[in-house]
C-alpha cells in the first residue's frame, strides 16, 4: 500500500435483528389480512393490499442486505448492498469532519454521544468504530465495522482524533 494514498474496502452481512424479524412479519400479515378483507368484504381493502405488497418486497429486500465500507483517501463511503444486487449509498463523509472515534465495542464508545446512524452487521461482540461526524445537518454518530486495512489506517494517519 501506497504511504500517500490509501485505499480499504470491507463488507459485512447484516444479522437481522428481533425488531426487524417482527416488522417484517406484521407486514406480511397485514398485507394477508387485507387481502382476505379485500376479496371477502369491500374493494377499498385492495388498496391496503397493494401498500402491503410494496412492504413485503421492501422486507424481501432488507432480509439480505449487505453493508460496504471502502475508504479512498480521506474519504469515507458507507453503502447498503441488497439480495447482492442493488447498491444505495447510505453515508459518505470526509476524515476533515470527523469530530473523533473509537474502535472496540459500541457500547464502550459512550463518550461521542448517542449512535444515529448503525451500520454494523448487529452481531454481539464484533469489533467496531464509531465515529462522530460533522455533517450539513449537524453531528452523526455513526458506527460500523471498518476490516482490519481501515482500523490500520485510522490508527497510522488519524490517531488525534481518537476518543
Amino acid at each position: 500500500m501506497n504511504e500517500n494514498n490509501s485505499y480499504s474496502e470491507y463488507a459485512v452481512e447484516v444479522h437481522p435483528t428481533s425488531a426487524m424479524r417482527c416488522r417484517q412479519i406484521a407486514v406480511i400479515g397485514v398485507t394477508a389480512v387485507s387481502l382476505v378483507m379485500a376479496l371477502m368484504v369491500y374493494w377499498v381493502f385492495l388498496l391496503l393490499t397493494v401498500a402491503g405488497a410494496v412492504g413485503c418486497y421492501l422486507a424481501y429486500l432488507s432480509s439480505n442486505m449487505e453493508y460496504e465500507t471502502i475508504f479512498l483517501d480521506g474519504t469515507l463511503e458507507i453503502s447498503a448492498i441488497y439480495q447482492k444486487m442493488r447498491r444505495k449509498k447510505k453515508f459518505q463523509c470526509d476524515m476533515k469532519s470527523v469530530v473523533g472515534y473509537h474502535l472496540g465495542k459500541k457500547e464502550d464508545a459512550v463518550r461521542l454521544g448517542k449512535i444515529t446512524r448503525d451500520y454494523s452487521s448487529h452481531v454481539e461482540g464484533r469489533r467496531c468504530c464509531v465515529m462522530k461526524v460533522n455533517t450539513e445537518k449537524g453531528e452523526d454518530v455513526i458506527c460500523f465495522e471498518p476490516g482490519k486495512e481501515l482500523e490500520e489506517i485510522l490508527e497510522r494517519k488519524y490517531r488525534l482524533l481518537k476518543a
